[in-house]
């Protein structure tokens, strides 16, 4: 992985970050006030005390606004009695794939591959799996629940079902209002389980929610109107799946040999890690 995909000092801060919300008066600000030395008090006219008490007062909103920022919207997203849905529209074209090379890895872990590799990178950038970020945002999993910053701010704390598994490797992602993201289940295939889904988080709103058994990868990549994604398990089918960005339905599915856990794009080829192999696939 090269230099320039370590994270930025801005996303490293966020990702320091526990929580969202107003933290308390250091106690480095506590001791310095206590050390200020005290300016013996003298009487002041009603003209000055008015004058002071205006300048005080009148605080310019820029700095109001960066010393208290708006709260974090607080989202739950409940999916219960929730089944496989998608809005209409005019379907997205699936990518045509090509299998260039098949190669036993004698598993290797994933974050070893990705690791080893020079070449590629993430479509979203970290180097703990729980913290990570784009051009846009910066993603938190803390204590099962994930927080979007903008800078410094905390915009959004999401909470949705997930495995404790799966809460990481770049697995979440905020476009134009859009949240995309996955409620996974660790093990054989059960109903419910292992789906991706859009939702609109100012208008709190479930925009769609795919076919259960399409994601128990550890990331997807998004490449127009198209969601790439993994899902396999130890006697189930592995695929690598084309979803519609704007409906999530499958359009296209490309079989494998073990499930893809971990996936990189780089000059219209697919970079993908499974648990024994590892494939390169050209995109056109």
């Amino acid at each position: 992985m090269s230099e320039k995909y370590k994270l930025s000092i801005l996303a490293l801060t966020a990702c320091l970050l526990t929580g969202c919300g107003a933290g308390e008066t250091s106690a480095l600000e506590n001791t310095t006030a206590e050390k200020q030395p005290t300016e013996p008090v003298t009487e002041a006219s009603a003209e000055t005390f008015t004058e002071t008490a205006s300048a005080t007062t009148e605080v310019p909103q820029e700095t109001t606004a960066q010393e208290n920022p708006a709260a974090p919207k607080e989202i739950s997203i409940d999916f219960t009695g929730i089944a496989e849905f998608h809005p209409e529209g005019t379907a997205a074209q699936p990518y045509s794939l090509e299998v260039l090379s098949e190669t036993y890895n004698n598993i290797t872990f994933a974050d070893e591959w990705y690791n080893a590799s020079e070449d590629v990178s993430l479509p979203m950038i970290g180097e703990n799996w729980d913290c990570f970020y784009d051009e846009n945002y910066t993603y938190q999993w803390d204590d099962g629940k994930l927080s979007i910053f903008d800078g410094e701010n905390c915009l959004y704390v999401l909470e949705y079902p997930t495995d404790k598994w799966y809460v990481n490797g770049n697995n979440a992602r905020l476009e134009n209002g859009i949240f995309y993201g996955a409620s996974v289940m660790n093990g054989y295939a059960q109903p419910d389980t292992c789906f991706m889904f859009a939702y609109d988080l100012e208008n709190e709103k479930l925009l769609w929610r795919s076919a259960d058994q399409t994601y128990n990868s550890m990331n997807f990549l998004v490449k127009g109107d198209v969601i790439f994604c993994g899902y396999g398990f130890t006697a189930e089918d592995d695929y690598l799946y084309q979803l519609d960005k704007n409906t999530g339905e499958v359009i296209d599915r490309l079989s494998l040999k073990k499930m893809p856990d971990l996936m990189a794009e780089k000059d219209d080829k697919l970079y993908v890690h499974t648990y024994s192999y590892d494939y390169v696939i050209e995109i056109f």
